[in-house]
């Protein structure tokens, strides 16, 4: 896959496939994002479902990516999502969202789900406006000890 968009915010941007050369900017993000990043594990993930791993380019570089995964119970899961903080506020989330959103529909795939920390209500907000309810809570989810909210979306 690779399309060019606009996203809601004004920002021209690319969303391809992930390539493997692309691991260093994703886990540069990654580790801005969330702290506990895996690159090895990230290339895993790539290996199992290749068409479940997205970026978004603006202008040649990688400013965002979203990692999907397929549950064993058959769902679609968010397994990361996350964008450079420079672009953050751009609708470049929403715009990988609605991209995994297709890609896990074309699979026929009825539900997709995801984890999101306790104190992040930007990222909050946002899946709830696509759509997400909340479902439950884990505790100490994150290497930090703080908590995961569990949210679910009907595909």
């Amino acid at each position: 896959m690779e399309v060019v968009v606009t996203t809601a915010k004004g920002l021209t941007i690319k969303l391809r496939n992930f390539r493997q050369f692309d691991i260093r900017r994703v886990m540069e993000i990654e580790a801005e994002s969330f702290l506990d990043g895996d690159a090895v594990l990230y290339l895993e993930l790539y290996d199992e479902w290749p068409e479940g791993f997205l970026v978004a380019e603006n202008g040649g570089t990688v400013i965002g990516f979203a990692v999907l995964v397929l549950t064993p119970e058959g769902d679609g899961r968010v397994f990361a999502i996350a964008v450079d903080s420079r672009y953050r506020g751009r609708g470049v989330g929403r715009t990988l969202l609605k991209a995994a959103f297709n890609i896990l529909r074309k699979r026929k795939i009825g539900f997709v789900r995801l984890e999101v920390r306790v104190g992040n209500h930007v990222a909050q907000r946002l899946y709830g406006s696509m759509g997400f309810m909340e479902i439950g809570y884990i505790p100490f989810y994150y290497m930090d000890g703080e908590g995961a909210i569990m949210m679910r979306k009907v595909m």
